[in-house]
């Protein structure tokens, strides 16, 4: 019984090479709404934050996330926190595609806090941690697209 537990023990963790690409990565990162004629300017930005845990041999990872909008002040703008499953669609090294989907709370802490779902894809270049990656979520209580670029450690 315990060498079960062993064997399933040692499954999950894998070989060394296989971890490095496993495991807690950051991504940081700055998004628009897709249809903002403003996009490019950073004072209209949304800085965007996350931890995402892979574990091997599984196919779906977890990706909690936070969002600031930027604008005049970071302290007093609202924030918006939520947890997400992400599938990896590991094809080809260096390109995963990805799609996602996050329930969590908007304008978190103020007076008109509200929850609800988001969903999209997207797609990270690099190996392991390390990469650059950009996606496109639906966030259903803002009632707006938002396109997010940026890099994962």
């Amino acid at each position: 019984m315990r060498l079960r537990y062993l064997v399933l023990a040692t499954a999950l963790v894998t070989s060394g090479r296989e971890m490095q690409a496993q495991g807690i990565s950051l991504w940081l990162g700055a998004g628009r709404p897709v249809a903002d004629s403003g996009a490019l300017r950073i004072k209209n930005a949304d800085l965007y934050a996350a931890a995402q845990l892979e574990a091997p041999l599984l196919p779906v990872a977890l990706r909690v996330e936070g969002m600031v909008s930027a604008g005049n002040s970071i302290r007093t703008n609202p924030r918006s926190y939520f947890a997400s499953a992400v599938v990896p669609l590991r094809l080809v090294p260096g390109i995963t595609p990805y799609a996602i989907a996050g329930y969590g709370a908007y304008s978190y802490g103020k007076d008109r806090e509200e929850r609800g779902y988001n969903w999209g894809g997207g797609l990270k270049l690099g190996m392991g941690r390390t990469g650059f990656f950009g996606e496109v979520r639906r966030h259903q209580v803002l009632n707006k697209t938002q396109a997010t670029v940026g890099m994962t450690f």
